[in-house]
């Protein structure tokens, strides 16, 4: 790929001649993070600080788009619409779109559509003939089409084979979009500069589709400095408001910058004069927050002052709490508009909701594979795992060329949930056809619903020439469709990091500071903690708030996170979320990420023990198969209780890990994030809080392997149930329920002793009252 500095020329040299702005000078926010207008006054400093943009080469400022590591658009109709977030000045300024891509071999360019809008207006068609090379093409955005604030980009592609009809050939179409060269190009520099709270917002994503706060803090291991650090992190992750945001941390200045991060510096004047020189503010005995530009970085930099730490605790609290209070309602919706097309409808219990209210339209489809999805979000106390069934009130319709053997899919977070037989002749149209489905695949949190139609013709089976191109609707789905959500149980368990994870539960029910144990305030460990409770505050849709602490006399008996290397978290800790205590001494892996191991015959009893009685285990695992194929039934299911869980020693192929088990209280949970070192714990959390890693944080354990990217779970045995919401029979009996069909083998003891119970008592009542007969 091209280099960021190619990225420059490239604009030199087809946006010559642009004017050089000049650079506005430091500004303060104020209170509630709003202030004046930047001054257009050059500002002269030392050491090459703050200076007019028109002193350098004045490049085009650009913004990249594609808020995700990778971005393919596969199958034969594609929809990815997301909300980009653009501040005044860039919203003003002359724009040009340029996107990179390359497509399969098999798409058939004249049958097959590509198509770029903002906010809902297209700016480009670019064919689909860039096979055998990678397209780079630019568009001139019109004028009045972006506009301050969300903005929203849509990326369709309507994809047709060359000569397969086949539903299999389906699979041959696919675009790939080049993160690096598909951005937004602004021709005025002032783009580049943050003026108020809001533009935070419009930090954006870099190359690979991630959002970097680099934080310079020359204090940064002063203990003080850590309860500000954290509550700064949560309020920029908020005010971000992006799905793969991470912190770094450096005591001195870093070299250089690109999109997509944001430099903020952190700490008193005699800290941060060394670094910014004549740029610093001149405050006083008041503290500040301001945006600058310096020359080295070319745009915004946000510095947060006080004269001292004690005062730059208030100063975080004022600037980031009223934006936070913005994000998305906590009992209405979670966010994801950034990286989805709307934001997800929360659900606490019985519902409907038209396709219309989940952002799917009317639509008609001539092709072969139909696929549409939405998103619903559920509480943290969802627990409907094993009972219940979700549906679906279809209003759509197919002609008569489809033919019986076709089929719609359901699919519930990747997991196939149901499917539904086409098998009528000459067509049809379905008014409120149900499709239901079991809850198992659902969880707290985001949840992702996929309908796939799958459609058989006998003109594909011929598939005469020309007959890939077909451009009469064979089927059609229809905006009144509804997704019905029944009534659910509704009881947190823990340990669940799902619930952890996609809601932040139980640290998002605090109102009092949540303990939080770092074992050492250096970059890679705060980098580490400012993640993790970066990605919970987006979780929770608010700040959680946190107490750093560095002994076990800090902690209690409820709620509590800690994070540092294995050898230096309590034992007391590792005993209640049941960590081997020996992991301290056993558990380690190179910097670079190679396992050590230990040279030798590794062969051992236990071993030969297996070999042996191989033949018995394999039969068993043949009645588990053939019970839960025909059944639905496993032997974890086959139980009186859940059993309880054992210590885990993580093996040296683990990087990183997060356990949880509840806390000593029984009224919440202790959550722990190690690693061997904290190089390992910084690049191990780097890596999860990309939203597809931190969607499979689950169970009461998620480790992380660096050097092959995977993640494992280990569901939790045994949990401990918190109701957070006021009692009724109602809910009971669905907890109950739920409980019952989780431990089937509970369920028929119960049968069992309430028939006893029931014969009896009758047996007592007919001793009593005698027999009557006529």
């Amino acid at each position: 790929m091209k280099t960021k500095t190619l990225f420059f020329l490239f604009a030199l040299l087809i946006v010559p001649g642009l004017a050089a702005a000049q650079q506005p000078a430091p500004f303060s926010m104020g209170s509630d993070g709003s202030g004046p207008p930047p001054s257009q006054q050059k500002q002269e400093g030392d050491g090459g600080v703050v200076d007019s943009l028109a002193s350098k080469a004045t490049l085009p400022f650009f913004r990249y788009l594609v808020p995700e590591d990778e971005m393919r658009m596969e199958g034969e109709i594609v929809d990815d619409t997301w909300s980009v977030y653009l501040t005044d000045a860039q919203s003003r300024s002359t724009a040009t779109l340029n996107v990179g891509y390359q497509n399969s071999i098999f798409i058939a360019p004249e049958f097959s559509e590509f198509t770029i809008s903002i906010n809902n207006v297209v700016i480009a068609k670019p064919p689909l003939t860039a096979s055998e090379n990678e397209a780079d093409r630019r568009y001139d955005i019109p004028p009045d089409v972006l506009k301050p604030g969300y903005n929203l980009v849509s990326f369709k592609a309507k994809q047709r084979h060359r000569t397969d009809c086949s539903l299999d050939s389906t699979y041959d179409l696919w675009t790939q979009i080049d993160q690096e060269r598909t951005f937004i190009m602004f021709s005025d520099a002032s783009a580049a500069l943050l003026s108020k709270t809001e533009d935070i917002r419009g930090v954006g994503v870099d190359a690979t589709g991630r959002t970097q706060f680099h934080l310079v803090v020359p204090g940064l291991d002063q203990p003080i400095a850590a309860n500000p650090l954290l509550e700064l992190s949560q309020g920029l992750a908020l005010l971000a408001d992006m799905p793969n945001t991470y912190f770094t941390y450096s005591k001195s200045e870093p070299e250089k910058f690109a999109s997509g991060v944001l430099p903020v510096y952190v700490g008193t004047p005699t800290e941060l004069r060394p670094l910014l020189g004549d740029a610093l503010p001149a405050i006083g005995t008041t503290q500040t927050a301001r945006f600058i530009a310096t020359n080295k970085l070319g745009q915004s930099v946000l510095v947060l002052m006080a004269p001292s730490w004690q005062l730059i605790g208030p100063l975080v609290d004022g600037i980031t709490r009223p934006a936070a209070q913005t994000a998305a309602v906590k009992d209405e919706a979670f966010s994801t508009h950034s990286w989805r097309k709307q934001d997800t409808q929360l659900l606490t219990g019985k519902r409907s909701l038209s396709f219309e209210q989940l952002g799917i339209p009317t639509q008609e489809f001539s092709g072969r594979s139909f696929r549409t999805e939405f998103s619903i979000g559920l509480p943290a106390d969802f627990y409907a795992n094993a009972y219940g069934e979700a549906r679906l009130l279809l209003d759509a319709a197919y002609s008569p060329e489809v033919l019986p053997g076709s089929r719609i899919h359901i699919y519930v977070n990747d997991q196939l949930a149901a499917t539904w037989p086409i098998s009528t002749v000459n067509g049809a149209v379905l008014r409120r056809n149900p499709i239901t489905f079991t809850m198992r695949q659902f969880k707290p949190g985001v949840n992702k619903v996929v309908i796939e139609a799958a459609l058989l013709t006998k003109a594909d089976a011929e598939c005469l020439p020309g007959a890939t191109n077909n451009a009469t609707p064979r089927f059609a789905l229809f905006d009144t469709s509804e997704f019905e959500m029944p009534n659910f149980g509704r009881v947190a368990q823990v340990p669940d990091l799902w619930a952890t994870s996609g809601t932040a539960f139980p640290y998002s029910n605090q109102t009092s500071r949540v303990p939080f144990y770092i074992d050492s305030l250096n970059s890679d460990s705060l980098s580490a903690a400012s993640g993790f409770i970066g990605k919970l505050a987006n979780s929770a849709r608010q700040q959680i708030p946190v107490d750093v602490v560095q002994s076990m006399d800090d902690i209690g008996e409820g709620d509590a996170l800690f994070l540092g290397s294995i050898g230096q978290i309590p034992a007391e800790a590792l005993r209640q979320v049941k960590i081997s205590q020996t992991s301290r001494s056993t558990w380690t892996q190179q910097s670079g990420g190679e396992a050590n191991t230990n040279e030798g015959p590794t062969t051992t009893i236990e071993q030969w023990d297996e070999a042996v009685t191989a033949g018995w285990y394999n039969w068993i695992f043949e009645v588990e198969k053939y019970l839960k194929r025909n059944y639905d039934l496993s032997f974890d299911t086959l139980r009186f209780l859940p059993s309880p869980d054992s210590d885990y020693l993580p093996p040296n192929s683990v990087s990183m890990m997060i356990a949880q088990e509840p806390s000593p209280d029984g009224n919440g949970a202790w959550t722990l994030v190690a690693a061997p070192t904290p190089e390992n714990l910084n690049y191990g959390m780097t890596s999860l809080t990309k939203r597809q890693h931190w969607d499979a944080v689950q169970g009461r354990i998620t480790t992380f392997n660096r050097n092959t990217g995977v993640i494992d779970n280990i569901a939790a045995g045994s949990t401990d149930f918190i109701f957070d919401t006021p009692f009724s029979i109602r809910n009971i009996r669905l907890v109950i329920t739920n409980w019952f069909s989780t431990n089937t083998m509970s369920f028929s003891l119960a049968l069992v002793i309430g028939t006893i119970l029931l014969g009896l008592a009758t047996k007592a009542m007919l001793t009593l009252f005698g027999r009557y007969d006529d």
